[in-house]
């Protein structure tokens, strides 16, 4: 009789006050573990207005409802273990589950005046389970080593009471970064109160270190989950490619496999039937011209294999120096290095000749200048005796003027003479000195036995001439020296 009572308490009261009250926020399907806890949420716009819970528990008929909460109180089996959180303020009524058990699994509906609102609560026996066909060893990816390809076989199990099963999700973990699987991937199978969710993956190279995690995803207060171990992909894939490098470059192995596999390295270079190991890594700087090939030695579970990918065909960078031209550049050194030597020497031997050239033409003029100067002197000599006769002449005949005429052209003469004498070197361009400055004292290679001086007051004595009073003596003399 209880039930009827509470549902025309209900109704009187709906007739009475005429209070349309709306739902604000309805309770949602909800999974828990045994001896965990959980709620369920219900708000209505009405926070006065009565509210009750009640429970249509797994396996019972749809008219078997049993009664959480009504009228302000809790009823058995429910009042030890659950509660009602209401909220005046948004017409919340909560009802909080603790240690929730088996048979507390079934849909629980919240209701006032309108209609009622409904939520399943799936309770886990357990935590899911992960299971797959990941080894440690590895598994066995594409390969040339004559291995059958691998997949990868996940299946995450859990068992449960309710009326609806639990929602799994499979999500991949690499580098801490998650990837949820889409839904349609998976094959999700229920059967007796159990429930497997399945997942197979390629062996794709981009699996390798990851790991797998099934969890629900309808838990209110924490997400049940399992994970499985890393995958480790044993992946070799040969690769024949032939590219053309250049000296200096760096190329890396192309054989595509996972950083754990267990596979060492070796780049050779080759010629016909001559082989030579360049280097035992991954990478290879190229060193040389020719052909070089990867060879790598992969283990594949229980087998050992030998794959030789990629071909590398290397020739000289551009811009870089060849065997030939390098020799081209020293020959050309060479060449320009003997060339040098010849122009110098051949410098050398104009400046040798020129030196001799131009000690033969000083010579020459010295010879010169002293004819003129001995011609001067007898030219000074016999005019001498000229104007002696002419002025013995005026004198006895007592002209005066004509004695003076005769002195006045006699010096003319000497000056005349004197010019001639010197026009000549003038007209030559000879190599002499126009200042004759005091002279130091002799060297000591001789040249002069003294040297006082270059003026017309002193006399100037050299090795092999002795000339007084005039500057042409000097510069004769000066010639001379320079000649020895």
């Amino acid at each position: 009789m209880i039930f009827d009572r509470r549902c025309v308490v209900l109704l009187l009261w709906a007739v009475f006050n005429g209070v349309d009250s709306s739902i604000i926020r309805r309770p949602e399907d909800t999974e828990v573990r045994v001896g965990d806890s959980t709620y369920l949420n219900c708000s209505f716009s009405d926070a006065t207005a009565p509210k009750s819970w009640y429970h249509y528990p797994v396996g019972k008929g749809a008219n078997e409802r049993r009664y959480v909460y009504a009228d302000d109180q809790l009823f058995s089996p429910y009042d030890d273990r659950f509660r009602i959180d209401t909220t005046s303020s948004d017409g919340a009524s909560n009802l909080v589950m603790n240690r929730v058990e088996s048979p507390d699994a079934g849909r629980y509906v919240c209701q006032n005046n309108g209609e009622p609102e409904t939520a399943e609560l799936i309770v886990l026996e357990s935590t899911p389970r992960c299971m797959s066909n990941i080894d440690s060893n590895g598994i066995v990816g594409s390969n040339s080593c004559g291995r059958e390809k691998e997949t990868i076989q996940l299946s995450c199990v859990v068992s449960y009471s309710g009326n609806i099963p639990p929602k799994l999700q499979w999500t991949r973990v690499k580098n801490g970064k998650a990837s949820a699987i889409d839904d349609s991937l998976l094959s999700c199978l229920p059967s007796d109160g159990r429930i497997a969710c399945n997942y197979t993956a390629e062996t794709d190279i981009e699996l390798d270190g990851s790991h797998f995690v099934c969890q629900t995803s309808r838990a209110a207060n924490t997400q049940y989950r399992c994970s499985t171990e890393s995958v480790r992909i044993l992946y070799s894939i040969e690769n024949k490619t032939r590219i053309a490098k250049s000296v200096g470059d760096e190329v890396t192995c192309s054989i595509a496999n996972s950083s754990s596999s267990d596979c060492s390295y070796s780049w050779i270079w080759f010629d016909g039937d001559l082989e030579e190991t360049v280097s035992k890594n991954t990478t290879l700087v190229i060193d040389r011209e020719g052909l070089h090939r990867c060879e790598a030695r992969c283990s594949i579970k229980e087998f050992v294999c030998r794959v030789s990918t990629t071909l590398v065909k290397a020739s000289s960078a551009p811009g870089a120096l060849t065997t030939n031209t390098t020799t081209g550049l020293i020959i050309g050194c060479v060449i320009l290095g003997v060339s040098f030597i010849c122009l110098c020497a051949f410098v050398v031997i104009k400046m040798i000749r020129n030196k001799t050239a131009r000690r033969k033409i000083v010579m020459e003029q010295i010879a010169e200048m002293m004819k003129l100067l001995k011609t001067e002197d007898q030219l000074r000599q016999n005019a001498a005796e000229i104007e002696t006769l002419k002025a013995d002449l005026a004198m006895k005949n007592g002209n005066v003027d004509e004695l003076n005429a005769i002195i006045k052209a006699r010096n003319e003469e000497i000056e005349e003479l004197r010019n001639q004498a010197t026009r000549p070197t003038a007209s030559r361009g000879l190599l002499v000195a126009t200042d004759f400055e005091a002279m130091e004292t002799c060297s000591d290679d001789n040249q002069h036995s003294t040297s006082t001086g270059c003026d017309d007051q002193k006399e100037w004595t050299c090795k092999t001439c002795v000339f007084t009073n005039t500057s042409q003596n000097c510069q004769v003399c000066k010639l001379h020296r320079e000649s020895q």
